[in-house]
């Protein structure tokens, strides 16, 4: 079985070996290499080409994100991890803008370092649980920003075809409304369809509804 490839961060020893005993227990990992500051962790990811980075938060010379930030702007394909003390949404939010996957407390991390990187291994993100609501918020938000861009794509007779989607209208009756033909509005919907990237029967119904109430229409 291929091993997922990782590098630890992090300027206190004890908490570094801690992290490296429960990769090697779990036994799906290679640990390509360990770094002590910033600037080691840069330099180890660049020549090593890790999957993913578990990453302190504050090391000296590049803090954790400053080495995300530097790594991510060179196209770079590995996944981060940060380790941290800090609680505060700001940090989480500063973490989550500059493309962190996994961000765990320190005070838990060794017991949510297993969840975490199994997660992180499958695409998804992860948070310590005791501020899961942050990632929660975060996803919402990122969902609904991508929303609204969908949206722009849409035409102005689209956008009106899609609030009469929202109010149960049937194509039919669309189409008497608007005075253009119930084979028009059908082109209509295949084409919101393919530009909000929705399929299945009745998903573009689903999507109108969701949006429906003002706080949340994006058009």
């Amino acid at each position: 079985m291929k091993k997922h490839t990782v590098i630890i961060a992090d300027d206190h020893p004890i908490f570094r070996n801690g992290v490296r005993d429960i990769l090697h227990e779990m036994g799906t990992f290679q640990l390509l290499g360990e770094a002590k500051d910033g600037m080691e962790a840069y330099n180890l990811i660049v020549s090593e080409r890790p999957e993913i980075a578990i990453l302190d938060l504050e090391m000296p010379l590049l803090s954790g994100l400053d080495v995300c930030r530097k790594i991510l702007s060179g196209k770079h394909q590995t996944r981060f991890v940060i380790l941290t003390m800090h609680r505060e949404k700001h940090y989480f939010k500063m973490a989550m803008d500059a493309g962190v996957q996994g961000y765990l407390l320190k005070d838990n991390a060794i017991e949510d370092l297993v969840a975490c990187v199994q997660s992180i291994c499958t695409g998804k993100m992860y948070t310590s649980p005791t501020i899961e609501h942050y990632l929660t918020e975060h996803l919402e938000q990122h969902e609904n920003q991508a929303v609204r861009q969908a949206m722009e794509t849409l035409t102005p007779t689209e956008k009106v075809i899609l609030k009469l989607i929202a109010e149960g209208k049937s194509s039919a009756e669309i189409a008497a409304m608007l005075f253009i033909s119930a084979n028009t509005v059908d082109n209509h919907r295949a084409n919101m369809a393919r530009k909000l990237q929705l399929e299945g029967k009745n998903s573009l119904l689903k999507f109108a509804m969701q949006y429906k109430k003002p706080s949340e229409n994006p058009w």
